[in-house]
């Protein structure tokens, strides 16, 4: 297997329940030399599918004024931030992947022209299924997340189907990674 392009930052996006962090980590497994970032949240800590580093709103504050962030964000009443400590590991040569988000991308692409970024996608009866299951939801909480779907595009988005199994999104990911980005060669 060959080493991915040196020095990305990899933007992962997706609605939740779309598989982004078991993408992510299938991908680190297949690929040790991958770096998974580590986001910063301003929601409780609990066993979720998610690794973050939980604070509360006025810590997450703190830590913006002290310039620790290279993005930030506010969805769904929460506060996340991207560590600026991904950018040494990148300028490298190393690969790091964050879960990141759709609204956050203009900003983000001002703030690192490089970023590339990759958008998991599911069918709405494949979404509507997994979130059902992951049951962190009501069903009417569900329908209103799956009528508020967001249409997205992005023209240098790379697109990974993840309605099939996950060792083929996977592959399907690792494969990307590996072939520079258009304009790159």
């Amino acid at each position: 297997m060959t080493a991915p392009t040196p020095g990305q930052l990899v933007c992962v996006l997706g609605p939740s329940g779309a598989g982004k962090d078991t993408v992510m980590r299938g991908v680190a497994a297949a690929m040790p030399e991958i770096h998974l970032v580590r986001r910063v949240i301003t929601r409780p800590a609990h066993n979720d599918s998610e690794d973050y580093d939980s604070v509360t709103d006025s810590g997450f504050a703190a830590l913006q004024r002290a310039g620790h962030f290279l993005f930030h964000w506010i969805a769904h009443g929460l506060s996340y931030g991207v560590p600026a400590s991904v950018l040494p590991l990148v300028q490298s040569g190393a690969t790091a992947l964050f879960n990141g988000s759709r609204a956050a991308l203009p900003v983000m692409r001002q703030i690192h022209p490089d970023l590339r970024v990759f958008v998991i996608y599911v069918s709405p009866d494949v979404l509507a299924e997994r979130l059902h299951k992951r049951g962190r939801e009501t069903p009417s909480e569900i329908a209103k997340r799956l009528q508020r779907q967001v249409d997205f595009t992005d023209e240098t988005a790379e697109v990974i189907n993840n309605d099939g199994t996950l060792a083929n999104s996977v592959a399907n990911f690792v494969n990307a990674l590996q072939r520079p980005e258009e304009g790159d060669e």
